[in-house]
């Protein structure tokens, strides 16, 4: 079943394939999948696009923005004059993808941004909602919206994706990447700076020690990696980020460490001293209270 989109792109909303990359304009839905390798493609009057990378190989440039495509991430292109995608290897890219007309992206963030009320008072009313969404990979595995898209994809490869709604899933995933964005305006409002592209690159900075973070949560972190990661100074790092997250990157690691210790004891795989260990907690006792504090019991309460 994986292998069935192998040179292939399969359109959902056709419920066909197609030999060659096909081209839709800006007002028609579309949800590829395809595994597929090809040096260079263009893609002109691109509608919003969201695309998750099982594999990803290659970079997207566009004017002076250049985007890689990272394996298990996914990225958000704001509709525009197009984009240009860049294969030197000819590597496979293994793809999930949406395009997503700017009528019902108004539509959604309409209805996110309305009260019901006035939703019921005049439903054929959808405005002229639009925001630009934040272009930058992002890891799936540390984003709702990620989620979201890797569940689709490991669908796609059963029998059951011949039954879900390609409508539906086109409307679940602009609810979550909106929703998400939202939260995302919300971050960048946050942060000291005049001009707004200045807060959107800070924000993206953000998100590469938000991410770097997750990915070594079971070390130590320090804030001069941070600071390196992210290219902000350690003063700019700490205001902006607890600023953002409403914790300071200790404050944050520590509950994420909490966190993430709290799946491995329910899961029941490792033992508490294991789990204690795995975390960089300095002896058992000192894991134990602070997860008491944190959760009201001792690790040995959430044991299957």
């Amino acid at each position: 079943m994986k292998n069935k989109f192998k040179d292939k792109y399969y359109n959902h909303f056709e419920k066909k394939a197609f030999e060659l990359p096909p081209h839709y304009s800006q007002q028609e839905s579309f949800l590829m999948r395809y595994k597929a390798r090809f040096e260079h493609y263009e893609f002109l009057e691109n509608c919003l696009t969201v695309i998750f990378f099982k594999e990803g190989n290659g970079e997207f440039q566009h004017k002076n923005a250049r985007l890689k495509a990272k394996d298990n991430s996914f990225l958000v292109l704001n509709p525009n004059e197009g984009w240009e995608y860049l294969n030197e290897n000819n590597d496979y890219i293994d793809v999930l993808s949406f395009g997503i007309p700017n009528s019902l992206s108004s539509q959604c963030i309409h209805f996110l941004k309305d009260h019901n009320q006035q939703l019921l008072d005049d439903p054929s009313h959808f405005g002229q909602e639009s925001f630009s969404f934040l272009e930058k990979p992002l890891n799936s595995d540390y984003y709702s919206s990620g989620k979201l898209l890797k569940n689709i994809y490991d669908q796609s490869n059963t029998y059951r994706y011949e039954f879900l709604c390609p409508e539906e899933l086109t409307i679940e995933v602009l609810q979550s990447i909106c929703k998400e964005q939202l939260l995302g305006n919300k971050i960048t409002n946050k942060i000291d700076a005049k001009k707004l592209s200045t807060k959107e690159e800070t924000l993206k900075r953000l998100l590469i020690a938000y991410e770097f973070i997750h990915d070594n949560v079971q070390n130590q972190i320090s804030m001069d990696q941070l600071s390196h990661v992210s290219s902000l100074s350690k003063f700019h790092l700490y205001d902006s980020f607890k600023k953002a997250f409403g914790k300071t990157p200790h404050q944050y690691i520590n509950r994420l460490k909490l966190s993430k210790a709290k799946e491995y004891v329910e899961n029941g795989d490792f033992s508490v001293s294991e789990v204690s260990d795995l975390f960089g907690f300095s002896d058992q006792s000192v894991f134990s209270k602070v997860f008491k504090k944190a959760y009201g019991h001792p690790p040995s309460y959430f044991r299957i």
